[in-house]
């Protein structure tokens, strides 16, 4: 021998011990048991999370479902006030197309001169309206076509002469007089009367036949 030294392993593989100062048998177990304890965790989290969420979305759903009625009481109140408010409108139709006949006959007898006796101060009433459909397959109509509303005023009586009726009926030819007449007339009768004044003279009996205006419901 020349001075070398032998080495002799006698120690089997099951005998090897790692350097390591933590085994590995006994992290596994405990790895585990962490990894057990941040899924209970992260379960419980979820869960709780979960718990809020829905108690947030019945508490928005709950909202939601009372404002959705109040959004119907809304609604309803807005049809109503629609409903009112086309009422009035029509109301206000109905008293635009309202003949106010009261002031301007007032008037009348105020310009009527005296030399004039009046017999008749009359309003033609209201021809039938036509509602009879066009044809024989047609609808009914909603409404008369043409106007049927026209009206005539009737104004006779006796007078000593001529002159007194010309003027009442330039009278009647002013503004103030366009709610009672129109500008259309037609002189129906002018003839000596059976009748006399007090100064003995015949008079003459006359009649005038105004056409009154259209009424109209607009504003």
């Amino acid at each position: 021998m020349n001075g070398e030294s032998f080495h002799l392993n006698l120690m089997k593989s099951g005998e090897v011990r790692s350097s390591s100062p933590v085994r590995l048998r006994v992290m596994m177990p405990l790895l585990a048991m962490l990894a057990t304890i941040g899924l209970v965790v992260w379960w419980g989290s979820s869960l709780a999370q979960s718990i809020i969420i829905s108690a947030q979305i019945k508490t928005i759903e709950a909202d939601i479902d009372a404002k959705r009625k109040d959004h119907s009481e809304v609604m309803e109140q807005q049809g109503l006030v629609r409903e009112l408010r086309l009422q009035i409108e029509q109301l206000e139709y109905y008293g635009n197309g309202v003949r106010a006949v009261g002031e301007p006959l007032a008037k009348l007898a105020e310009v009527t001169p005296v030399r004039i006796q009046m017999t008749e101060l009359s309003i033609s009433p209201l021809p039938p309206q036509n509602l009879t459909p066009p044809g024989k397959k047609g609808p009914p109509l909603w409404g008369p076509t043409t106007n049927v509303e026209t009206q005539k005023l009737v104004i006779a009586g006796r007078a000593t002469r001529e002159t007194p009726v010309q003027a009442m009926m330039e009278s009647l030819d002013a503004d103030e007089f366009a709610g009672l007449v129109t500008k259309a007339r037609k002189v129906n009768s002018f003839r000596q009367d059976s009748s006399q004044s007090k100064d003995g003279r015949r008079l003459l009996a006359f009649e005038v036949e105004y056409t009154m205006p259209e009424r109209r419901f607009s504003k």
